[in-house]
């Protein structure tokens, strides 16, 4: 739908839960990934699906 995408991620360790880790990805602000992102967030909201917000700068 967008095309390829350039992320990056970072992950961090659950001291919790042990075996767990939360990953999280991200695109270069103001980069044509951030823009694809922000194009599919939108075409999930027309859909009617629900879906995660993303904060200007996310």
């Amino acid at each position: 739908m967008v095309g390829e995408l350039s992320l990056y991620f970072e992950k961090m360790l659950l001291p919790t839960d042990p075996g767990q880790m939360l990953v999280t990805y991200a695109a270069e602000p103001g980069s044509p990934s951030e823009a694809a992102l922000r194009l599919l967030a939108g075409a999930d909201r027309r859909s009617g699906a629900s879906s995660a917000r993303m904060s200007p700068g996310a």
